[in-house]
């Protein structure tokens, strides 16, 4: 049977989204494929663990693993970027740490899956590329926040970043070229300028060898406020075609049929109220079976995002008194 490999990377105060996360794309499985899901961690309890190991075993349609990688855990991927984890490092260390797979998906935890996942393992085929994943979709100001720290075609080539919220690596052509050296030593030596850091350390080290899925694979749950026909769409993307209604339609299909719903940004539907498409995320939660767990950790939930936020105020302050 063919396997479906795909891995994620959080600490122990995401526990509750990744049972979600686990279950909602689980129930979506198709059951020609066997899927194995494995998770890149270095503080989850080993309760959490065994937990976790229960939910998917009772699904029937999956197995998952954990895999230590505290020998990896250095102060050079210990900076404090807003509300990212010291576990976005370990994305870059698929290569070296699945050398089994041809080919293998990474997704965060802070999502809901409606959609089977297969499709995407399948994009690309005998193509030569390291990464794919969905790329801006609608237009923005973020490419303010580089400023001076980036060289003009560095901008560039942020501007073709991939979401790491949902990747297809393809594992193969990343070892033959030595890619995970490249990417690891390139994150730890600009680790201070990057903004999102394994994101602009993806892009920087591998475009132009990167695809673009279709938008339905990955769809944040803020795209729900804005319909297509308000929708200002990126001009520089790769997927978008010349023709205004051509673009509505795809943007529109996305909305209807995502595959990965991702709940962007700080505000999360465990920790925040008024959330777009909240709803999708609670359903999910209670067929997980984790709705009790969840009411057990809220306490800490509420906790970890006031510190955040705190964090986040203090260094707004000392940035704004600089400028």
């Amino acid at each position: 049977m063919t396997q479906i490999p795909i891995f994620f990377t959080f600490d122990r105060n995401y526990v509750v989204p990744a049972a979600v996360a686990f279950h909602s794309l689980l129930r979506r499985a198709d059951a020609q494929y066997e899927y194995r899901l494995y998770v890149l961690y270095t503080d989850i309890p080993q309760a959490d663990r065994r937990r976790l190991a229960r939910l998917v075993e009772r699904t029937g349609r999956g197995t998952l693993e954990f895999i230590d990688v505290s020998a990896f855990d250095t102060e050079e991927i210990r900076g404090q970027k807003g509300h990212f984890s010291k576990e976005i490092y370990y994305k870059l260390l698929a290569p070296d740490l699945f050398p089994q797979y041809d080919r293998i998906l990474c997704s965060d935890v802070d999502v809901a899956f409606t959609d089977d996942i297969a499709p995407s393992y399948f994009l690309c085929p005998g193509e030569s590329f390291y990464y794919a994943g969905v790329g801006q979709v609608l237009e923005s100001d973020r490419m303010r926040l580089y400023g001076n720290d980036f060289t003009p075609e560095e901008q560039r080539i942020l501007r073709k970043e991939i979401a790491a919220g949902y990747m297809l690596f393809n594992l193969k052509r990343m070892r033959e070229d030595g890619i995970q050296h490249r990417l690891t030593e390139f994150y730890k030596a600009n680790y201070p300028r990057l903004r999102l850091p394994e994101q602009d350390c993806l892009i920087l080290c591998c475009y132009p060898h990167v695809r673009q899925m279709p938008l339905r694979f990955v769809v944040a749950n803020t795209y729900y406020r804005i319909p297509p026909a308000e929708a200002a769409f990126c001009t520089f993307s790769d997927v978008f075609p010349p023709d205004r209604k051509a673009c509505e339609d795809r943007y529109a299909d996305a909305l209807a049929r995502p595959v990965q719903l991702h709940f962007v940004g700080a505000d999360k539907p465990w920790n925040s109220l008024r959330v777009p498409r909240s709803s999708v995320w609670w359903s999910e939660l209670r067929a997980s079976g984790y709705t009790l767990y969840y009411i057990k950790a809220l306490p800490g939930i509420v906790w970890q995002k006031l510190r955040r936020y705190s964090l986040r105020r203090f260094l707004n302050k000392i940035f704004s008194r600089k400028h």
